[in-house]
């Protein structure tokens, strides 16, 4: 098959399985490209959506993100607000952080985007810092939000595809949300997913380790991601799964930034109920 059939073929699929056709066309169009370019061009999530993954390098953990949009004076303000836990327990609302972006709309699992506030809610503590719009300053780590903790997942050197094939993929049905205690996985069904595989090429170093990445895309989860896993020098390779998701997501902090500047002039607030 000559490179115009591939390239035609790809698109057609990329279509077929709900993926963005523009996007995908120029990832794939591309000499060389990254692997944040391909997550962005997968399913943006949006407000209202949440998804537990169950992550990890050798030691696995639950991550729940939640995302959500409040009014403000300007237009809609968009956090992201995670929890962690056990792998298929319970969340801890006490590790509940939520990271305020400074642009209305969400983007991809490797998007680095633009840190606004970051507040956290710990037992009776309420703590915001790095709120830039609140007379606070950040420092480089909190000026970005990393929704993946490791931070050389984010090699931004160029990736070669090297495999795309559709496959069947077991992946939980959507639920309405429960709350942190009780946010239930959907009953597993067989899914089409597209299976994506890239590769890095040397020189490796502390910053950039990764040699092959995988990816399994499916528009019926937010951010597109079914299941990834990252493979990388001298490291255990990293995996994540999808676990749980769905809409209605209620946000564990019930209150809006305007009011926990108002309530934290000093960047912390003990509440007493």
């Amino acid at each position: 098959m000559n490179r115009s059939s591939f390239v035609l073929s790809a698109l057609g699929a990329a279509v077929g399985a709900g993926l963005p056709a523009t996007s995908f066309a120029q990832f794939m169009l591309e000499k060389a490209s990254t692997q944040q370019a391909l997550f962005m061009g997968l399913p943006r999530p949006k407000p209202g959506q949440w998804v537990r993954f169950i992550m990890g390098s050798g030691v696995e953990y639950q991550k729940q993100i939640g995302l959500g949009a409040e009014p403000s004076t300007g237009g809609e303000l968009y956090y992201v607000e995670t929890q962690i836990g056990t792998p298929g327990g319970s969340c801890n609302p006490n590790t509940m952080k939520r990271v305020y972006l400074t642009k209305p709309h969400f983007d991809s699992l490797l998007s680095q985007d633009a840190v606004l506030a970051n507040v956290a809610n710990s037992g009776t503590m309420l703590t915001r810092w790095g709120d830039v719009g609140g007379g606070q300053t950040q420092t480089a780590n909190d000026a970005r939000l990393r929704i993946l903790d490791a931070g050389y997942l984010y090699d931004d050197r160029p990736l070669r595809l090297i495999s795309r094939t559709q496959e069947r993929f077991e992946v939980p049905a959507g639920n309405a949300y429960g709350g942190s205690e009780n946010s239930p996985r959907g009953k597993l069904s067989a899914t089409q997913v597209t299976h994506i595989v890239g590769e890095f090429s040397p020189p490796y170093d502390a910053k950039h380790r990764l040699t092959h990445v995988e990816v399994w895309t499916t528009p019926e989860v937010p951010f597109g991601v079914a299941k990834y896993r990252a493979l990388a020098k001298d490291q255990d390779p990293f995996e994540m799964h999808v676990f749980a998701y769905g809409a209605g997501f209620k946000p564990d902090l019930n209150m809006s930034l305007a009011t926990v500047r108002a309530i934290t002039p000093d960047g912390t607030h003990v509440q007493t109920s």
